[in-house]
């Protein structure tokens, strides 16, 4: 896996490279040959058809030579000087010419002059040819060798086109030469960290999330984000491992909690058909009441695993009539305290607001609060006080369910609304389907509520609702 990184990031380095190289001396190329820019950089952007050009301003009046002032001002700017010669080599005119330049040249000495920088006074110069009349005069111009230089190219013709196929190869090769070199310290720089995160990624694909990896280097964020990644993924496991332990708890109390119902209803079915043995109608009709309680009982805990399935979708629908929350909730303690077993209930109803109406699902609401209600009940001393209250806070409506009892352990309130779970306080006489709480909370945030709970061991619980 390294190498093959490695040889990803060589094969890059040396195409890029080689790119660069052909852009660069494209572009150089055009620069050079080209009168890009000469508007701008007069003298020295091409200085050698600079000279040529400048013939054009060269004039010669009675015998006397004339430059135009705005061109003087370009040499002396540019720091340039010229000499117009005769067809002799002699001087007829010179501006800005070195202190020790000479006033006549022989053609050995001009040429000599034309071909070597620097050999008249640390200059570079270049001759032009200027036609007056029936004469033929020539001119030098000197450039500053530390600005113009320039060089002879010589080639043979009859090889010219191997020699340059030979030297576009070498240098080709040394330019691949030092980029595979380059490259190859720097793609395993690169390709170290890479391989890495691969591996780590690799990690995670197999359920590995407990590897953690030091954020250095380049990639620093990438590493912190794998880090991130893993410890969510680990969180998530451990969370959907808890569940899953709960669910197979909770799987094996509903099927005690069916097939003991069941039981008692085959049992007494088969006692009421059995001819051999003489019934009373009073026992008859007991007999037959506890077969429709225990049909009932799981009646109900079916009704509570569709309803919680169908709240757990989005697409469940939710009744939006106004109702008077207040009376939805005045009405589930009335029927609370109208049950046989928990008329007795030391329950108190206070309520700061005469009503509070809302667009609601009243069926839905009351089987909430119905549901936190008995479970205050069911789960405390039969003299637990427990008072219910409701008020209207700003732009909402608070409902208070507070009880005085044995409190929750801190530890079980975070599951308190998980489906399936049932807390250790949970007495064997009322060991519910573990879905009560888990409904109300639906319900509550299908409205667009929220609930809270708070408790403390023996001081009590609050749970508080928001509309």
């Amino acid at each position: 896996m390294k190498w093959k990184v490695t040889a990803h990031f060589l094969v890059f380095m040396v195409l890029s490279l080689l790119l660069s190289l052909f852009v660069f001396f494209t572009i150089s190329i055009l620069f050079l040959y080209s009168n890009i820019g000469r508007e701008r950089i007069l003298p020295y952007q091409n200085p050698g058809t600079y000279t040529v050009d400048f013939a054009e301003h060269i004039e010669v009046k009675n015998n006397q030579i004339v430059i135009p002032d705005e061109n003087l001002n370009e040499l002396e700017q540019g720091d340039v000087w010229i000499q117009v010669l005769d067809e002799n080599g002699t001087e007829l005119y010179s501006r800005f010419k070195p202190e020790h330049a000479p006033d006549h040249y022989t053609p050995a000495k001009l040429i000599h002059y034309h071909k070597f920088t620097g050999a008249l006074e640390d200059s570079t110069i270049f001759v032009g040819m200027l036609r007056s009349g029936s004469r033929d005069l020539s001119y030098i111009m000197g450039f500053p060798e530390e600005v113009i230089g320039k060089t002879s190219l010589y080639y043979r013709s009859e090889t010219l086109l191997w020699d340059a196929v030979i030297v576009f190869f070498v240098v080709v090769a040394v330019v691949m030469l030092i980029a595979l070199l380059f490259g190859y310290f720097f793609s395993r720089r690169l390709a170290k960290p890479i391989v890495k995160i691969i591996s780590g990624i690799q990690h995670l694909v197999k359920g590995d999330y407990r590897k953690e990896y030091e954020p250095a280097g380049i990639y620093q964020t990438v590493f912190l984000n794998l880090n991130e990644l893993s410890s969510t993924l680990l969180s998530n496991e451990a969370e959907r491992n808890k569940l899953e332990k709960i669910r197979e708890d909770w799987v094996t109390n509903i099927t005690h909690d069916i097939k003991t119902p069941l039981a008692s209803i085959r049992g007494y079915t088969e006692l009421i058909q059995n001819t051999d043995y003489e019934l009373s109608k009073l026992e008859r009709k007991k007999y037959t009441e506890i077969i429709l309680d225990k049909s009932s009982y799981i009646e109900r805990l079916i009704d509570d695993l569709n309803l919680t399935y169908k709240l757990n979708s989005a697409s469940f629908p939710v009744a939006q009539k106004v109702e008077d929350l207040v009376e939805i909730l005045r009405e589930s303690v009335i029927q609370i305290l109208n049950h046989p077993l928990y008329e007795e209930t030391n329950l108190e109803f206070s309520a700061k607001i005469e009503n509070y109406p809302s667009k609601c699902d009243k069926l839905l609401l009351q089987r909430a609060f119905m549901n936190i209600i008995y479970n205050a009940i069911v789960h405390n001393p039969p003299d637990t006080f427990i008072k219910i209250s409701v008020k209207k806070e700003k732009n909402h409506v608070q409902i208070d369910i507070k009880d005085k009892g044995k409190g929750i352990p801190e530890n079980e309130i975070e599951n308190l609304f998980t489906r399936y779970y049932r807390g250790t306080n949970t007495g064997e006489t009322h060991k519910g389907s573990g879905l009560g709480l888990a409904i109300a909370k639906q319900v509550i945030e299908a409205h667009g509520g929220e609930i809270a709970v708070e408790s403390q061991l023996n001081e009590g619980t609050e749970v508080v609702i928001v509309l």
